[in-house]
């Protein structure tokens, strides 16, 4: 009788045991579900700012000169503090602001063409993998780059200023977020910034 009882005093604390398993899952995923519109809006959030920041400043948007040695500390400095209202830490901060400059002084040694507006916009999020306190979104884009360059004309030498319009589709960019102080931060992005390359595959 004694065996019977302890038997199921056991069973009963198994039952209570599993029952707190499933209910502190289906919370997690209850919450998970919920945070997945505000992930996707700091997702959306860091996009605009690096779209911003592939572009140089409009009085440096010159064809055909070559501005190595042009000053930007100001414009570094404005696109850091951008990226750290959106960025996890500072290592995350400094990593994403290097991909950025990088990509601007490539467009100062080689001014043939300069980008005067980049936009990429999230068509379909394929999936938000959750670990702990972090999650990975993957997504495709879509994305469009207009172009500054001279059209010469051959018969008269004489140029024209022409704006070219590159729309083309990603699949499987990536960014990693963070929750921290109730808000999600980029830890680290991924993403496709033409059809070939990818701009953080470090």
């Amino acid at each position: 009788m004694k065996f019977i009882k302890k038997l199921n005093i056991g069973l009963v604390l198994a039952i209570i045991a599993i029952l707190a398993v499933i209910i502190y899952s289906v919370n997690i995923e209850n919450e998970r579900k919920a945070s997945k519109q505000e992930i996707k809006k700091s997702c959306e959030e860091f996009i605009s700012i690096t779209d911003k920041y592939y572009t140089l400043p409009e009085n440096y948007q010159t064809i055909g000169e070559k501005s190595q040695d042009v000053d930007l500390t100001n414009y570094y400095t404005e696109m850091e503090n951008e990226l750290k209202t959106k960025t996890i830490n500072d290592s995350a901060t400094k990593l994403q602001k290097t991909i950025l400059t990088e990509y601007l002084k490539n467009q100062l040694v080689d001014t043939s063409k300069i980008t005067v507006s980049f936009k990429r916009e999230i068509t379909k999020i394929s999936e938000y993998k959750f670990d702990g306190n972090q999650v990975t979104v993957t997504f495709n884009s879509k994305v469009t780059i207009k172009q500054k360059h001279k059209d010469i004309n051959i018969e008269d030498n004489t140029s024209k200023e022409k704006v070219n319009e590159t729309t083309f589709d990603t699949e499987g960019d990536t960014i990693t977020l963070e929750q921290k102080d109730g808000a999600w931060k980029i830890v680290y992005a991924d993403l496709q910034f033409n059809n070939i390359n990818a701009l953080y595959n470090m």
